[in-house]
């Protein structure tokens, strides 16, 4: 079977060892009580299942979704990233724990995840965004796996259902849990782990809260012990790599609202308040060109989209901004090495 080429592995952030193990580490956990051997997960990667124990132990985003690949291969369960951010905590988001803990406010919580979660070893990135009624803590690809975008998205999402629970209570539950993936085969267990609806095939991955449960104060906030963990988390979090340059996380961003659109890397430096110069560096120095950038995230989200084999080829390259479905379809296999149908046949496969 034909490998999609994943263009993303040129970046230098897709190799840099700046993640946390601690999801690895509760995979190791959970296949020494199912008696599972995880020794093979880690074949050739440099690292060894007991290493990941150590307190500066750091992996790649290469190494980190080699593994999760070859554990959900090896065991068989797609279920995987459920059992994994079931088995999380509080504890488990080790310095950043203690600033959620201590944090004022619900809304200061989600705050802080979405500013420092890197440190817990998370594969996505997070933001808030929000509204007069509802706010949603969204989810987004740092690198295009689209295999693995499930298991990323239920880990994290759980872990930070786990923790909010642990603040306030089993009070605690989303309006509604949003994916863009298509509804998976065990999807009954979505509603059963999260206990709110769940919709699939969204335009975002994302947990959606009624704003005035924001306002709920934990029993546990203390501020001076909240300024002392914000410290902490900032410390740790300033050698993260990727992360250490957020006018490419910005950018990131500000392209996936403008995927069908024409942009030009002059309007995006005016709204991210730089000049377009210095994103031009910065893009450079992460082995990006805007360009590239731009096409990249339209690769990704195109593919995700032809995971729905309802959706017609034409229309996805219409969403992409390409009025001709031959120029939508010879773009993608420029990007990809693949023709769309060759992509989504595949897709099936798997």
């Amino acid at each position: 079977m034909t490998k999609l080429p994943r263009p993303h592995i040129q970046d230098p952030r897709y190799s840099a060892p700046v993640i946390p193990t601690y999801v690895l580490t509760f995979m190791i956990d959970l296949a020494r009580q199912r008696r599972w051997d995880p020794a093979p997960w880690f074949a050739g990667l440099g690292i060894e299942p007991q290493q990941c124990y150590e307190p500066d132990a750091r992996v790649s985003f290469r190494q980190g979704a080699t593994v999760i690949r070859r554990a959900l291969a090896a065991t068989g369960e797609p279920t995987l990233g459920l059992q994994v951010g079931l088995r999380e905590t509080l504890s488990s988001c080790g310095v950043l724990g203690l600033a959620l803990m201590s944090a004022p406010t619900l809304g200061e919580v989600l705050a802080v995840a979405a500013r420092y979660h890197p440190v817990t070893g998370s594969f996505l990135d997070l933001r808030v965004e929000g509204a007069e009624s509802q706010v949603a803590l969204v989810a987004s690809e740092r690198f295009p796996e689209p295999d693995l975008l499930p298991f990323f998205c239920e880990e994290l999402f759980l872990c930070c259902q786990q923790v909010a629970k642990g603040l306030i209570g089993t009070g605690y539950r989303p309006l509604r849990m949003e994916f863009t993936y298509p509804r998976p085969a065990y999807a009954a267990l979505y509603e059963e782990a999260f206990d709110c609806p769940v919709r699939f095939g969204c335009k975002a991955n994302r947990a959606v809260f009624d704003a005035a449960s924001l306002h709920t104060r934990p029993a546990t906030a203390n501020a001076a012990v909240h300024a002392s963990a914000l410290s902490l988390c900032s410390q740790q979090s300033s050698g993260q790599g990727g992360h250490a340059d957020d006018h490419v996380t910005a950018l990131e961003f500000w392209l996936r609202e403008r995927l069908g659109s024409g942009v030009r890397i002059a309007d995006a430096a005016r709204a991210l308040n730089v000049s377009e110069r210095t994103l031009r560096r910065r893009l450079a120095d992460a082995g990006w060109s805007f360009r590239s950038l731009h096409n990249r995230l339209r690769a990704q989200h195109a593919a995700a989209l032809l995971g729905d084999p309802a959706l017609p080829v034409a229309r996805i390259g219409e969403t992409l901004g390409f009025s001709d479905g031959r120029e939508f379809r010879r773009a993608f296999k420029r990007w990809t090495g693949e023709a769309p149908n060759a992509a989504r046949t595949r897709a099936r496969r798997r």
